[in-house]
């Protein structure tokens, strides 16, 4: 090899234009000095471990999330960090060097039954959609005298095989899970592609409240629940013998 072959291999290991050795040189400075910066943090992304950076932002729970070069990150991903799960609602078109993303902070795990029987769980960001109103409706009260509420919620979930199916017949159960009397609502505004991009990004609904039925289960917190699965008396009720039944409330057997 003589002196100008060697010359041009040390050229083209720096870029074969003055583009590519520009994009060579920042990328090589961000993987040096990034894991020094107290932005850098380890994080899951989709369960998978993965390091990047995360800035701050005014808002406590919205965040920047940047990922090193030739490293990437996709609207719609779950992101774990600091003890909290995260989605990626945007993403920054240009992922040339790096991936730049905005995530926010999920405050509630739904669950439901999917039209497969299978039960999903999915953390989501759940807003009020009511902030100015009374949460009730103009009729306060109905023919028993009970207030009528009129709560109206937006929920933020990632587009996946699951979230996609979700339309006006579903219901849910969403409130704090160590409260008493839960509240159930039913999806009214199924608006799936405001924040979708290329089969990647977060999908908004907006929810009414409804009445709770029979069939809820309240303790998981899954609407519709006991139209898919016995309950635990039913399934003792069908072990005894004919013209038994087990009182609920004491145990007991009783004869019918």
């Amino acid at each position: 090899m003589n002196v100008w072959d060697s010359y041009n291999d040390r050229l083209l290991a720096k870029g074969e234009s003055i583009r590519d050795m520009r994009y060579n040189r920042a990328s090589s400075y961000i993987n040096s000095k990034l894991p020094g910066s107290l932005s850098y943090h380890e994080v899951k992304v989709n369960g998978c471990r993965q390091n990047a950076a995360v800035i701050n932002s005014d808002n406590l729970n919205e965040k920047t999330i940047i990922s090193l070069p030739g490293e990437n990150l996709d609207a719609g991903s779950y992101v774990e960090w600091m003890e909290n799960h995260w989605i990626i609602t945007e993403k920054d078109a240009n992922d040339e060097l790096y991936c730049k993303c905005k995530m926010l902070q999920c405050n509630y795990l739904l669950r439901w039954i999917a039209a497969d029987r299978n039960i999903i769980e999915r953390w989501c960001i759940v807003d009020d959609g009511t902030k100015y109103l009374t949460g009730e409706t103009n009729s306060s009260y109905n023919e028993n005298g009970m207030s009528l509420g009129d709560t109206r919620i937006a929920i933020t979930l990632p587009r996946d095989e699951y979230t996609i199916q979700l339309n006006r017949s579903y219901r849910f159960l969403i409130d704090d899970y160590a409260s008493e009397n839960v509240l159930a609502y039913r999806l009214t505004k199924p608006f799936k592609i405001g924040g979708v991009y290329n089969g990647h990004g977060a999908m908004s609904f907006v929810l009414t409240e409804v009445n709770t039925e029979d069939n809820d289960n309240f303790k998981l917190h899954i609407a519709d629940y006991y139209k898919y699965f016995p309950r635990e008396c039913d399934i003792t009720q069908e072990e005894n013998k004919p013209g038994e039944s087990i009182d609920e409330d004491t145990g007991k057997k009783v004869w019918l």
